[in-house]
């Protein structure tokens, strides 16, 4: 029994020659935009940088490679004032242009060239020289907070989709381990663009694993088309809520409201791997554990999102529902969901891995 999610978020990478000085001494790096953030919502935001460097290791072919998180905020994204917008639109922002975030005003000594390099040194306490490569990303520097006269809703950056890593690894430390299956997670990268990047769904880096278990107890092909065939995915992403202010974007009978319980994602077209059969699964287990649930397709003048389920498909070919809860502003620097929804969904996946066989 597999729960797998994804673990990247539309946001803006750091490009490997990142600072950028102009006339008036500002300081700013130069990034890139992964995925399809919304672009407005990074404005005017604290923000502050995360990622791995490679450092130079006993080997060429072996660099040593650290996380680094900066953990303060040290960018800003400004927006101009409303006066000069002029109309301008999300569609007529340009990320090269207005979406790279400010550093520092420089002074005269101010030694501009490595500078990000050296405060990467600094937080891990090495020297700039040892840094050979980075691998850095933009983040929201304000933490997540419980919003509503009720605390109702939970906002914070990255739900989409590291609230689900989060509910699938409380749920896996609560199971009772009983139910004569192997319960599994499995977390996978580059899910908001190609899935086919290394640490991806559509690579057979997951099938591999696979492999490497089912050898170690002594098995072979036929037993890893036989664990295959009894396998059950539960695929978790966030899904599309019904927002009161945008009803036109609704489809009419398939659009779930927060608090409402738990989605069901379908979809026409197979960016989902959902079937009449693993969502009869689903709704069964819900029901006999008690736990709302609703059910969601797009609204057919829109393009849904794509997950890791149909991709995962391609290398492993496992019964598989997706599954998420309701969230306002997908791919907004800060996104909300239900705090209620997100209680169900890890009562989901308890009763889910405490099932008997």
């Amino acid at each position: 029994r597999l729960i797998c999610a994804h673990t990247d978020s539309p946001t803006f990478k750091v490009k490997p020659i990142a600072e950028m000085k102009d006339a008036d001494n500002y300081v700013r790096l130069n990034t890139q935009g992964y995925a399809q953030p919304i672009l407005t919502t990074w404005f005017d935001k604290p923000l502050s940088i995360a990622g791995r460097v490679a450092l130079k290791g006993e080997s060429p072919f072996t660099p040593n490679i650290r996380l680094v998180d900066l953990a303060s905020p040290l960018l800003l994204i400004p927006n101009r004032a409303f006066h000069l917008t002029q109309g301008k639109t999300e569609q007529d922002i340009s990320k090269q242009k207005e979406m790279l975030p400010i550093l520092t005003i420089a002074d005269e000594e101010t030694n501009v060239e490595g500078i990000l390099k050296r405060m990467i040194g600094k937080k891990l306490q090495i020297t700039s020289d040892d840094i050979l490569e980075y691998e850095l990303y933009l983040y929201p520097y304000e933490k997540g907070q419980l919003v509503g006269m009720n605390a109702d809703f939970i906002i914070c950056p990255r739900q989409d989709d590291l609230t689900m890593v989060y509910a699938a690894h409380h749920a896996l430390m609560e199971t009772n381990a009983k139910n004569n299956a192997s319960n599994m997670v499995a977390f996978f990268d580059a899910e908001e663009e190609t899935n086919s990047a290394l640490g991806g769904a559509d690579t057979p880096f997951f099938r591999n694993v696979l492999t490497k278990i089912v050898k170690s107890m002594n098995g072979d092909e036929d037993d890893m088309i036989k664990m295959l065939h009894n396998f059950f995915t539960v695929s978790l992403n966030v899904s599309f809520a019904t927002h009161p202010n945008y009803r036109e974007c609704e489809d009419p009978t398939c659009s779930p409201v927060i608090n409402k319980g738990i989605t069901i994602k379908y979809d026409a077209n197979m960016h989902y791997a959902t079937t009449a059969l693993s969502s009869a699964v689903f709704q069964d287990l819900c029901k006999q554990a008690g736990i709302p649930f609703q059910k969601e397709t797009s609204h057919s003048d829109f393009r849904t999102g794509r997950t890791i389920s149909a991709f995962l498909q391609t290398q492993t070919e496992m019964r598989c529902v997706e599954v998420g809860i309701p969230c306002w502003a997908m791919h907004s620097s800060q996104e909300s969901c239900g705090t209620k929804d997100f209680y169900n969904l890890i009562r989901f996946l308890v009763a889910f891995w405490n099932h008997p066989t």
